[in-house]
């Protein structure tokens, strides 16, 4: 079965209005780049890309545009945005469903993993099994280069894998997420699920675990702006100084809050004023 990306080839090159001529060369001929164009033939990843800069297109932004014509309802994007709105709404019946025979998504072995990990944290009574999560962590270590369904795979199952597993994967993560300047939503995602390791190895004391992963945060977020991921590794330093006993905890901790409340983000701030409250009195 031949790919669309011919046609979607087409419709960039039309849409800049240059000619086959004008990005054909030795490599491949006007006649290849047509019947690539009509979905008769393939071409090599490397001559695509070599069209693409031609047309002055990122491999990013091509397949964004591909995606935006031919990506079924089924794909794991938007399988995860499907999750995500009816968890914001604690629809679990509609979560359940997708693990139904009659469910509009087909799941692999390791998405059905991740939305039983998502239920558990709606229902108790739902969750993988130990063989499950063990073949899950074992793919995920051995995994080269961490893409978003990766990364989406383990921010959704930190509920139900063991805190050991979950801080070696984080590990991995950091050190083989694929990014790029262009498109930078795997970063923000990785600096989103490093903060939440760093707050539950605050939580569990793993001091010399927190102090990794506080210095590679930092990397993370220099010279972004990201307001959200900036106040709340603001909270989680405050957070770790005040287990060890730093005066300044506290502080930190508050200005995080009063940022919050700047932002308008109101569930986050109650979440992080109780959070505050139970851990300052339980502490006098």
């Amino acid at each position: 079965m031949k790919s669309k990306l011919g046609k979607t080839l087409r419709k960039v090159r039309k849409g800049k209005q240059i000619s086959i001529c004008s990005v054909s060369d030795e490599y491949l001929s006007k006649s290849q780049i047509s019947r690539f164009e009509r979905g008769e033939s393939e071409i090599s990843c490397i001559r695509l890309i070599n069209i693409l800069d031609k047309l002055h297109i990122t491999l990013d932004e091509f397949l964004i545009l591909h995606d935006k014509d031919y990506t079924n309802t089924e794909s794991f994007a938007n399988l995860v945005q499907y999750i995500r709105k009816q968890y914001s709404l604690q629809n679990i019946n509609s979560i359940k469903h997708i693990l139904s025979d009659s469910s509009n998504y087909t799941l692999n072995f390791f998405e059905e993993i991740m939305v039983k990990s998502i239920l558990y944290s709606m229902d108790s009574t739902i969750f993988p099994s130990e063989e499950e999560l063990l073949q899950l962590t074992d793919y995920l270590f051995k995994v080269e280069n961490w893409g978003y369904y990766e990364i989406i795979l383990l921010g959704n199952c930190v509920r139900t894998i063991n805190y050991n597993s979950y801080f070696l994967l984080t590990k991995e993560m950091l050190n083989n997420y694929i990014y790029s300047s262009l498109n930078k939503t795997n970063k923000r995602i990785v600096t989103q699920l490093a903060i939440n390791c760093l707050i539950l190895s605050i939580d569990k004391d793993e001091f010399s675990n927190c102090s990794y992963l506080i210095k590679e945060i930092k990397k993370l977020l220099n010279n972004e702006l990201n307001f959200y991921e900036q106040t709340v590794f603001l909270y989680a330093t405050g957070y770790y100084e005040f287990k060890r006993e730093l005066s300044s905890g506290i502080e930190k901790m508050k200005q995080a809050i009063q940022v919050l409340d700047i932002l308008g983000e109101v569930k986050l701030k109650l979440h992080y004023t109780d959070h505050f409250d139970k851990l300052v009195n339980n502490n006098n």
